[in-house]
């Protein structure tokens, strides 16, 4: 909505209220109900697109919710009901219209659907808790349960507003910090006129000035959705965000727990129902929330080991690992081999064919090697660009050389399409015996030696590098 179809509308309620007014309040109704329909409107317009699209959308449908809530007054109006006839079913309008503002406002979002379930789980607690309080309070004193009505009412607008505005305060990314800013200003409007109507004007009639006031808060909130002005990142304190993070799930039990402190007095039962709710929701989110960081733990831990392109383990995973498949080796009484392998003339490959297919041709290549590697102990990572690296257990330099010799053959037949013929890798080897006191890390330097000389002999070719004589040994330590 904007600035001048706002101002339209309102003036248009204002001379409806002047020339009408209570003498017959259904045009004022009217309007009424259309200006948190626009406001239902511009929120999910303004979902499109927007980072915080589902927060949007629930806003939108906690104001249609309250529009249903005003058609219910305006059918009790037109067919001449009286007040206490209407009663229940309005009260469960406001009830539904508060679920969905509650919980944009005080729910962390995001983890997993077990998540998600509790949080819904504790705000229906909560309004189920109000409902049968205030239902149960309705034939009792209605003075008395149209002020636990306002109390309750208060706590709970007072409580969304604050929790909005911390949330606001602490988010850093635009769209997001946008609605909580919208959030805010309309949270903190509604608990304001909310608690001007029903401490100053708690019996003024219907088709009054009070409508104009309840029709410009959501008629602000509608000019508020749509507006197209985007604001800038902000810079947000990283402690600050990290203590709002971690608090924010208390959010909606401590609601709850609120709520069932206003009923303890006169409803202890439902009071003590909303206390062992209150607690077993928080409990049993932290648990999942746990649950839930460990496991992305364990997949970053995963991804950080992982070549995404070609499924095989990168560099790091290598490094990390060649000492625990070297002492393996010692332990099976085995020789360690290491294959640096490299794909010949690929620069050319990605020049002639293009980057997403020299990415093809990469995974193909990976698929064959890792085929040919069949055991446990065998390391197959990508160790950068075009190279591969394998290391596993040998009894000897000719078994690590023949290995090598398979590889190139099975890539060789595979006849995958390449600049000129097909695709061909080079092989350096190297091997140490197990009772060699060298570092495995000598053995990676002497592969990627020998595959050098397997590239400078003419490519598609494996080339074993001789073995280490005494006098090349690095120097015993000293004791």
């Amino acid at each position: 909505m904007t600035l001048r179809a706002a101002l339209f509308f309102l003036v248009t309620h204002a001379l409806v209220i002047a020339l009408i007014g209570p003498q017959d309040p259904v045009g004022s109704y009217l309007l009424l109900i259309t200006a948190p329909s626009l406001a239902a409107l511009a929120c999910v317009r303004r979902a499109r697109g927007s980072q915080a699209a589902c927060k949007w959308r629930l806003l939108g449908a906690a104001v249609g919710l309250f529009s249903l809530a005003l058609l219910a007054l305006l059918y009790r109006n037109v067919a001449g009901l009286a007040p206490a006839q209407i009663t229940a079913s309005s009260l469960i309008l406001y009830v539904f219209y508060r679920v969905p503002l509650t919980y944009v406002a005080a729910s962390p979002g995001g983890g997993n659907r077990s998540i998600r379930t509790v949080d819904l789980a504790v705000i229906a607690l909560l309004w189920l808790l109000y409902y049968l309080h205030m239902r149960a309070m309705a034939p009792l004193n209605t003075a008395l349960w149209t002020q636990c009505l306002h109390t309750m009412s208060s706590v709970q607008n007072s409580l969304v507003f604050c929790f909005a505005l911390i949330r606001f305060l602490a988010e850093d990314n635009p769209d997001r910090r946008d609605f909580f800013r919208t959030l805010s200003i309309y949270a903190l409007g509604y608990f304001l006129l909310a608690l001007y109507i029903n401490t100053y004007q708690p019996q003024i009639p219907d088709g009054s000035w009070a409508d104009l006031l309840i029709s410009a808060l959501f008629v602000l909130l509608a000019v508020m959705a749509g507006s197209r002005r985007r604001r800038p990142p902000v810079a947000v304190s990283c402690s600050l965000r990290r203590i709002v993070d971690a608090g924010v799930p208390l959010m909606l039990p401590l609601l709850l727990m609120m709520v069932a402190l206003l009923v303890a007095r006169l409803q202890p039962g439902l009071a003590m129902a909303g206390f062992i709710g209150a607690m077993f929701a928080y409990a049993l989110r932290s648990v999942l929330s746990q649950v839930e960081v460990q496991r992305q733990r364990d997949e970053l831990e995963t991804l950080a080991r992982r070549d995404p392109l070609t499924g095989l383990g990168n560099r790091r995973s290598f490094d990390e690992s060649l000492g625990a498949a070297h002492r393996r080796a010692r332990r099976q009484g085995q020789g360690l081999a290491v294959l640096m392998i490299d794909i010949d003339h690929f620069k050319r490959l990605n020049d002639t064919y293009g980057h997403p297919e020299g990415d093809r041709r990469l995974r193909a290549v990976a698929g064959i090697l890792d085929g040919c590697l069949q055991r446990g102990d065998d390391l197959l990572p990508r160790y950068g660009g075009e190279e591969f690296i394998a290391a596993l257990p040998s009894p000897e330099a000719m078994h690590a050389l023949h290995l090598g010799e398979r590889l190139r053959a099975a890539v060789e037949s595979a006849a995958l399409p390449a600049a000129e013929g097909h695709v061909t890798i080079s092989v350096g080897v190297a091997w140490q015996a197990a009772s060699d006191p060298y570092e495995p890390g000598d053995l990676v330097d002497r592969a990627d030696q020998a595959l050098y000389r397997a590239k400078h002999a003419g490519r598609n070719r494996v080339h074993l590098a001789p073995a280490l004589q005494a006098r090349d040994a690095p120097a015993a330590p000293r004791a």
